[in-house]
């Protein structure tokens, strides 16, 4: 019965990011969106979702009137289940590029960490995590603003 139902939520997912890439496409809108780069030993958490092909960071959606640091800080939780109260996240790239038939301006913050945190997933939206060094990630798709970040990085 579990593995149904995180079935259907993964589905579900899918299906609400299909009508959000519909509504983009006839609305054209601006977004702003905010990723967290955990960094351990020369190597960055990428996570993967339900919903694309493609290695991303642990973030989402600033939601209006919301900080984006505030947002990043509550994706983290939201998404892995880390804390990052108590760290200073520093702003290292920030950019707007088209993406989805919108422009979506991205801010990602990052913060190195002693060892690494221990990492909770529901497998509905993020259905893996891992750490790659720089390059290796590169190698792999990822989302433009990853992989812009990523390349100002070398």
């Amino acid at each position: 019965m579990r593995v149904l139902l995180d079935t259907a939520i993964r589905r579900g997912y899918r299906l609400a990011y299909l009508g959000l890439r519909a509504w983009w496409l006839v609305r054209r809108p601006a977004t702003h969106g905010t990723g967290v780069a955990l960094w351990h030993d020369g190597k960055i958490l990428l996570v993967r979702t339900s919903y694309r092909p493609c290695y991303s960071l642990p973030g989402g959606f600033v939601r209006p009137g919301e900080p984006s640091e505030q947002a990043a800080r509550r994706e983290v939780r939201e998404e892995i289940g880390l804390d990052l109260s108590g760290r200073e996240l520093r702003l290292a790239w920030s950019g707007t590029l088209p993406f989805e038939a919108r422009q979506d301006t991205t801010d990602i913050w990052e913060v190195q960490l002693e060892s690494p945190p221990a990492v909770r997933i529901t497998s509905h939206e993020i259905v893996w995590t891992g750490w790659m060094h720089p390059a290796e990630a590169l190698k792999n798709p990822l989302l433009p603003h990853i992989a812009a970040y990523l390349e100002g990085r070398r």
